[in-house]
């Protein structure tokens, strides 16, 4: 299969390309210098020009702080991007898989959400990010959604955050009352790799099973880092920050491939064959 990724560079569109090259698909790896998703007319112009099978659009404006005050930037990457790669891209025939996150749900259920759920995102990311997969849905006959939660991978992240403050600091606060399932890039590309493959349209939540508190999980990385420091757990009414969080961001994996232990994942990206003592 021909597959155009939009959004190459980041963590997880690298470890995708990577994942799909050695599945034996040919990859045509765009980051934003190569392809702007949000851009109408570049869209149209590289895909009638690369003439994909599947477009995976893992192309986004990430920053969930930074939506809240550039919210124009964040709709048009991650609502209008979409739609252009779902326009186009029916219209040359192509399948699309589009890459959202667990910020569409208000994060207030009791259970982890399921894909079948009704999104009510409580922030600008997570608003443009399920305008992304409305359009997807919309315009677009052959689409996959796969959402994920608590993505690290290589470039900016909680873990690799976690590993410079820790060292530069002899305590620091956590919140520990919102809880995901911390996802490892090269998982979710594997995961999604087997989304593609298998062929079947809808919406898959992909994540590393497990779950933990963002506390829980910063003490496991430094743990198995060998990183002395005091960790306190708080509130996240005493950690403000511009763009409020869900509580409960688990997703259910009904469904959708099961990926290994969120623990297993951490350390194998952190290098280590098990935690230190």
């Amino acid at each position: 299969m021909r597959v155009l990724i939009a959004g190459s560079g980041g963590q997880l569109g690298s470890e995708l390309g990577e994942q799909l090259s050695q599945r034996g698909h040919e990859v045509i790896a765009l980051d934003h210098g190569g392809l702007d998703v949000a851009n109408a007319m570049a869209v149209e112009r590289v895909l009638y020009e690369q003439q994909p099978d599947l477009i995976v659009n893992a192309a986004a404006y990430t920053d969930v702080d930074g939506c809240e005050t550039e919210t124009e930037t964040a709709y048009w990457i991650n609502a209008l991007g979409p739609r252009n790669l779902a326009q186009y891209g029916e219209r040359l025939g192509c399948e699309i898989l589009h890459v959202s996150t667990n910020y569409v749900f208000d994060g207030l259920s009791e259970h982890p959400y399921s894909p079948g759920d009704l999104p009510n995102p409580i922030s600008v990311y997570g608003r443009t990010k399920l305008a992304g997969e409305e359009y997807v849905k919309t315009l677009s006959n052959r689409w996959y959604v796969v959402r994920s939660a608590g993505v690290y991978g290589e470039g900016r992240n909680f873990v690799r955050t976690m590993l410079r403050v820790g060292a530069e600091r002899d305590s620091l606060k956590v919140k520990d009352d919102e809880f995901i399932a911390p996802t490892y890039a090269r998982d979710l590309g594997e995961g999604i790799a087997e989304v593609i493959e298998g062929g079947l349209y809808g919406t898959y939540h992909v994540t590393n099973a497990g779950s933990c508190s963002w506390y829980e999980f910063a003490q496991e990385i430094f743990h198995l880092s060998g990183i002395e420091v005091e960790v306190e757990p708080v509130p996240g009414s005493e950690y403000p920050l511009p763009a409020p969080r869900p509580a409960n961001g688990l997703l259910s994996s009904l469904g959708s491939p099961e990926l290994r232990h969120w623990h297993e994942a951490l350390i194998e990206y952190l290098g280590r064959s098990g935690p230190r003592k």
